[in-house]
């Protein structure tokens, strides 16, 4: 009993010192946000750099967008020492008049501050700090359905409602980042964007091309990597394809935006379904086979984009049922500790469920003699799904399957969301905040293990 107290305490401290810094955010000017918008030519943004995790904590992979066609993609990389190095990449030209380029760098020290510059249109970017982690011990954040451009009905503009989107994509990682000064890196899953790029559509094209100048806007994502899951409204995008570098690509689970992908960052691993694919039987080999590359890591996390036990309007819907008739029984076989998924843009967190059954073996315990509380669950027997609600608010959905039994907890109230996740080598520490306000919306989650 004596030696269950001792656990706790310290897990106690651990959430107060990780969770709960002081936080020292400025407010966002959102009249200065949307004037600075409107007076510069945002189709410039296109040519931001995207950093995405690379195969494990050592690599880190560049994208970006360029004109010039006799240039080479190349990022210059340098640390305190002033020691250089340049890396060369792929470059593909687009149709809509872009150079995609794509570049890894390779043999990043942990816990080590770099500097980093790109080449757009034969001139170097000015210099920009990227700092690595410890992947012993890491945080990193989820994000749901950024969908840049979903509010057109509501503005009844494409221009005005990327506006609006933009301006919360900006302000939600902004909070995370600033808060979290440690983030490794986002996950995001999927519908990073609304509007599929059409070929023979030039309407189409300029507003895609715009969606993803909004969410590339954010400067954080010049330092933060960010991991992204190709949703339902991605899923026949190139411009998906174009703008991300995902890391350890399969020939499996393949639409036009990109196939299943994988990388280690520390003892973990993250599994990126393209769930839009329904050949399960791809999606099997490629858990497998990544899994055998890493049989000796610990924590195995499965993303994708539809909910199979979310609580939204999509639930019942066919490819819905079809993920969740065969995908659970090959993420159990394969030990999957936590699954993370979208698409109904509201927040919900299951059981543990095994065999389509919910476990119910956690104990609960009260935070400080508050009203917060802490569910632990010590060496899982089944796999914790996580639904992310919308991270921007650009479209929420009504919460129509009220009495699910395999769901724990549902937030449904109109507000941006995201969920911060911190893994060491025994726990997982799992916690979810709305934007407005940053008040937690769900118990504090301890996985040991």
């Amino acid at each position: 009993m004596k030696n269950k107290r001792k656990v706790i305490s310290i897990l106690l401290s651990i959430i107060i010192i990780v969770f709960f810094p002081i936080l020292s955010i400025s407010k966002d000017n959102k009249n200065y946000f949307l004037d600075e918008y409107n007076n510069k030519i945002f189709r410039e943004n296109l040519s931001n750099i995207c950093l995405t995790p690379g195969e494990n904590e050592s690599m880190i992979n560049f994208c970006w967008y360029s004109t010039n066609e006799n240039d080479k993609s190349m990022i210059k990389i340098w640390d305190n020492k002033g020691k250089e190095k340049i890396y060369a990449g792929q470059r593909k030209k687009l149709r809509n008049g872009f150079i995609s380029n794509k570049v890894t760098v390779e043999d990043l020290k942990e816990n080590t501050v770099y500097y980093y510059s790109y080449k757009v249109d034969g001139i170097w970017s000015k210099p920009i700090e990227y700092k690595t982690k410890n992947p012993k011990e890491f945080i990193f954040a989820i994000m749901g359905d950024p969908q840049i451009g979903a509010s057109w009905r509501e503005y009844n503009s494409h221009e005005e409602s990327i506006k609006r989107d933009t301006f919360k994509w900006n302000q939600v990682i902004k909070k995370v980042v600033e808060k979290y000064d440690n983030l490794s890196f986002i996950v995001c899953v999927g519908d990073e964007t609304n509007t599929k790029e059409e070929i023979d559509n030039q309407a189409k094209i300029n507003i895609s091309d715009l969606e993803y100048c909004g969410f590339l806007y954010p400067r954080y994502l010049r330092y933060i990597p960010i991991a992204n899951a190709i949703g339902n409204h991605d899923k026949d995008n190139k411009n998906f394809y174009n703008h991300f570098y995902m890391p350890n690509t399969s020939s499996l689970g393949k639409t036009i935006a990109g196939n299943d992908y994988y990388f280690t960052y520390g003892d973990a691993i993250f599994l990126f379904l393209n769930s839009n694919n329904l050949n399960i039987n791809e999606h099997k080999k490629f858990i497998e086979d990544s899994l055998k590359q890493n049989e000796n890591i610990k924590w195995k996390i499965a993303v994708f984009h539809h909910d199979i036990y979310g609580c939204g309007v999509h639930c019942n819907d066919k490819d819905i049922k079809k993920l969740r008739d065969k995908l659970p029984n090959i993420l159990e076989s394969n030990n999957i500790d936590l699954v993370l998924n979208g698409h109904d843009h509201i927040y919900s967190r299951t059981y543990m469920l095994k065999n389509n059954k919910t476990k119910k073996n956690f104990s609960v315990e009260k935070f400080n003699n508050s009203n917060k509380k802490i569910e632990i669950i010590n060496n899982p027997k089944g796999i914790t799904y996580i639904t992310a609600g919308s991270s921007t608010g650009s479209k929420f959905y009504e919460n129509t399957n009220k009495n699910k039994k395999y769901i724990k907890y549902k937030y449904d109230e109109k507000n941006p969301i995201y969920t911060m996740v911190k893994i060491s080598q025994n726990y997982m520490i799992i916690e979810t905040y709305k934007v407005d306000g940053d008040s937690i919306i769900d118990n504090t989650i301890i996985i040991n293990k």
